[in-house]
């Protein structure tokens, strides 16, 4: 069925059940692989800090991948099967996202059927930074329509980089700071920048309707007192978001 000339509809559908089935026939619950994960689990559960247990999950240098289905809600198989695609047993799966940890050495590619946001390569203590990246990193992908976005630097020198991150960080808490403790307005305002202005692919991008984030980013501009059409100010705001 995987390898005929014409699919028919459900033999995606088939062939991941066939898969998940014969990895639980094969696959490493039985193994090393599997008791070491089980054994960080338990050592997670029990209060040890993430970099202690992370030899166990066989790396140190993780990215974490946010996905979601084009058609419909994820569910256990469409899940293990992800996973599977990515060479991973590490999944999470929620309401409407599989959440995936992958060793870094893994690049992710594009998979039929999912879109996909892809942190970059992190240690354990960095993780949850990751998953949020991941997760704005598929906020864009949904937004622009791609099949895959990673988060990362460009590995092209910037002026960013000339200023030291604790002077950056400071200036950006006194820039940002009319915002503080409104999460969804940062968040807005960080997500309409990195779409350039857009409000329909802001609105998929939160998941919220473009009256909204009219009405969100109008209350940024009047928080800081600034003309967000001005690009000089929406530069030294980006250059914030991103140091905050």
């Amino acid at each position: 069925g995987v390898a005929a000339p014409r699919r028919d509809q459900g033999d995606h559908t088939i062939a991941s059940v066939a898969a998940v089935l014969l990895s639980l026939l094969t696959g490493e619950h039985q193994s090393r692989t599997g008791a070491d994960r089980s054994s960080a689990l338990v050592r997670l559960l029990l209060g040890a800090p993430p970099e202690e247990v992370a030899a166990l999950l066989g790396g140190d240098r993780w990215t974490v991948v946010h996905a979601r289905p084009d058609a419909h809600a994820p569910d256990p198989v469409a899940a293990s099967a992800l996973g599977a695609a990515l060479g991973s047993a590490l999944i999470d799966l929620g309401r409407d996202v599989v959440r995936a940890l992958v060793p870094a050495d893994r690049a992710p590619a594009p998979q039929p059927g999912w879109t996909l946001g892809v942190s970059a390569a992190a240690g354990p203590r960095d993780w949850p930074a990751a998953d949020t990246q991941a997760a704005r990193a598929l906020a864009r992908a949904r937004a622009t329509r791609a099949p895959l976005v990673r988060h990362g630097p460009s590995g092209r020198p910037g002026l960013a980089g000339l200023v030291p991150h604790e002077e950056a960080e400071a200036h950006a808490r006194t820039l940002l700071a009319p915002l503080a403790g409104n999460p969804a307005l940062t968040e807005t305002l960080r997500t309409w920048l990195s779409l350039h202005g857009s409000w329909d692919r802001t609105a998929v991008a939160l998941a919220v309707h473009r009256n909204t984030v009219r009405q969100r980013i109008a209350r940024c501009a009047a928080l800081l007192d600034t003309d967000l059409d001005d690009p000089d100010v929406r530069m030294e705001l980006w250059f914030g978001l991103r140091h905050l």
